[in-house]
């Protein structure tokens, strides 16, 4: 009797166990994702705004109760601001610059900015390096179908049947002649840092996956699986290793 009561116990603490840490991690993965976009939010907003921070802090330091009304301003520091003000000055502060870039006379200014850059020690070098990587952002959304341009590629893995996803993120010819592809394959689930690889551009496969669906297959270290894709069952038969054919919806770069 005591034995069958210490049993029943045992199962009623684990059953409890059970409930505490199913209920635990339920919130977790409500939290944690919800934590995340809110770091990255906050982060944006500090980058984008601390631009203009300091002269917005200034302004409405100086003119608080002036030209500033009192209730639109909190403390900041030993200052004032307004909240969100920043952010929006530096968003008008970018469409203005747009809006001067878009015509002729803006764009001999940038490219006579552009030709100073280009004599200043060490400025020469982070500079074009930069702006080539901002272009290259430009193709994300993109509706165009140019294959040339910067696909996303499956490239062989080595000694496996398997297969690599990266981004093609230019093309060029060597001494002998031959096209190449430069591709940056990036790590999982941190895709700031990965590998640069160049193949012969014949040897890669086109992806039909778009930027944002490779972006978030890596992010998620292949936990989000595209709507265009159908995720295969979990369980495998071990079966010998013959090589695999190209993913579905590839076709050669050539």
């Amino acid at each position: 009797m005591v034995l069958r009561f210490m049993v029943m116990q045992q199962k009623s603490t684990a059953k409890s166990l059970a409930w505490w840490r199913n209920t635990f991690l339920a919130g977790l993965f409500v939290v944690v994702p919800v934590g995340i976009t809110y770091w990255v939010l906050n982060f944006l907003y500090r980058v984008i705004a601390g631009f203009t921070e300091p002269l917005v802090r200034s302004f409405v330091s100086q003119y608080r109760g002036e030209l500033v009304p009192e209730w639109l301003t909190v403390a900041a520091g030993k200052g004032y601001t307004i909240p969100g003000a920043a952010l929006l000055f530096t968003l008008l502060l970018i469409l203005l610059v747009g809006l001067l870039v878009a015509n002729v006379g803006g764009k001999r200014l940038v490219a006579w900015v552009e030709k100073v850059i280009d004599r200043v020690p060490l400025v020469n070098v982070i500079y074009p390096v930069t702006k080539q990587v901002v272009d290259s952002l430009k193709t994300i959304g993109a509706t165009s179908e140019d294959f040339s341009d910067k696909p996303v590629v499956y490239v062989k893995y080595p000694n496996l049947s398997g297969y690599l996803l990266g981004f093609q993120t230019g093309r060029f010819k060597d001494a002998n002649g031959a096209e190449m592809a430069a591709v940056f394959v990036p790590t999982a689930p941190n895709p700031l840092t990965g590998f640069v690889f160049v193949f012969e551009a014949p040897a890669l496969l086109r992806s039909n996956l778009t930027m944002e669906e490779a972006w978030k297959l890596i992010v998620s270290a292949g936990l989000i699986v595209p709507a265009g894709l159908v995720p295969a069952p979990t369980a495998y038969k071990a079966t010998p290793a013959i090589p695999a054919p190209a993913p579905t919806g590839t076709t050669r770069t050539e």
